[in-house]
């Protein structure tokens, strides 16, 4: 091997090794900020309501918003309950659930929440049956 050779394998060695040095570090600063623009466009409002009437029953049901239409976290959901019953209803935790009376609204409202309302648990007491409607926006 010449020396001409051998020194361009040599300076080519130093500037892969540099280049790899430069790279690394920036693909490092990019990912975290695509991840967060993932983030900040799913927190987004888009400007869209999603209206729909929930069927109650004694068994525990749930809306899930990201996996099924619109496939986006609302941000505020309005729920009217039209009975004829009680209905049990809790957002992102089917533990936490809060009774709605016959004839009863209430507003959820996650703006600036770490999370917004990605699921909507749902159910009557034993026996009885209520339908609700629920408006939420996103």
């Amino acid at each position: 091997m010449s020396d001409d050779s051998f020194l361009n394998v040599m300076v080519g060695a130093i500037f892969a090794v540099a280049g790899v040095m430069v790279l690394v570090p920036t693909l490092q600063r990019i990912f975290p900020v695509t991840q967060l623009t993932q983030y900040l466009e799913a927190q987004a409002y888009v400007g869209l309501i999603d209206d729909r009437t929930l069927n109650a029953t004694p068994t525990m049901q749930w809306l899930n918003l990201i996996s099924n239409p619109p496939y986006h976290p609302w941000i505020t959901a309005y729920f009217f309950n039209d009975g004829p019953h009680s209905v049990f209803i809790a957002i992102n935790n089917p533990n936490e659930l809060t009774q709605l009376a016959m004839g009863e609204d209430k507003t959820v409202d996650m703006t600036g929440a770490d999370r917004r309302i990605e699921l909507v648990f749902f159910k009557s007491n034993r026996g009885e049956r209520a339908s609700v409607r629920v408006i939420g926006k996103y």
